[in-house]
């Protein structure tokens, strides 16, 4: 943005100045958006070495989750070894995947009651979920077990909250319209679990958001090589 607001000043300088000012100001507008040019590259290089980083790190954790499709559901996901024979849940506990749609989900059960919202207690700190509304979809009951799926940017700092306090005691507390049903302590296979799927997910998700930078700063250089191309193509049949 500050670069695009000198290139601007520039070019009313030169509409306003004589011909001596004019030259200065084209040669400046030049030189503007070369160093536009330049800093996008240097962008550019710093997200590619991110990038990397990144892809190597995906590429290890990804050899602890198990990927499943399963039939009977719309979508595939990934999750943690050892907990997929664990999925769906057969009592009250909480459990993390990753949809292949690269969104994060929390699926909690309560045995004996109905909850509609999860509440994760950490020292000091505490994350909720959005409430989801018992639909038969998202939120359903079968033989006294009451299951629910979350996600979204609550749910997600749900599982942050849980990564975070992976060595601290983390209390889970289900929910029904913002009042306690039930609470528990969560063991530390169940924070390694969260806490794994936590970090593929945020890992994943910042690689994406990487590169869509980049593609946005290469339509940007490539905006302004066209501006500069003009310029020097101006100057070229003046002469």
């Amino acid at each position: 943005m500050k670069n695009l607001i000198l290139i601007l000043s520039v070019l009313l300088l030169a509409s306003c100045g004589g011909k001596t000012d004019k030259e200065k100001a084209r040669n400046d507008y030049r030189q503007a958006l070369t160093d536009s040019i330049s800093a996008a590259e240097r962008q550019i290089d710093s997200c590619e070495n991110r990038i990397a980083v990144l892809n190597n790190e995906i590429s290890e954790r990804l050899a602890d989750f198990t990927d499943v499709t399963n039939p009977r559901e719309v979508e595939g996901y990934y999750i943690f070894k050892g907990w997929e024979s664990k999925y769906p849940l057969s009592s009250t506990g909480v459990i993390a995947r990753i949809s292949h749609n690269e969104q994060l989900e929390l699926i909690a059960a309560l045995q004996g009651g109905v909850f509609n919202t999860l509440e994760a207690q950490a020292p000091d700190v505490s994350a909720t979920t959005s409430t989801v509304p018992h639909d038969q979809a998202l939120n359903y009951r079968r033989e006294g077990l009451n299951t629910v799926m979350f996600s979204g940017a609550q749910a997600d700092s749900v599982a942050a909250l849980i990564a975070d306090n992976e060595l601290n005691p983390v209390k889970i507390v289900f929910l029904d319209n913002s009042k306690p049903v039930k609470s528990m302590e969560i063991d530390n296979g169940c924070k390694k679990m969260i806490a794994a799927t936590w970090m593929l997910y945020s890992s994943r998700r910042e690689l994406g958001s990487l590169e869509r930078k980049v593609m946005l700063l290469r339509e940007k250089i490539n905006l302004l090589r066209a501006h500069r191309d003009k310029e020097n193509a101006e100057d070229s049949a003046a002469q």
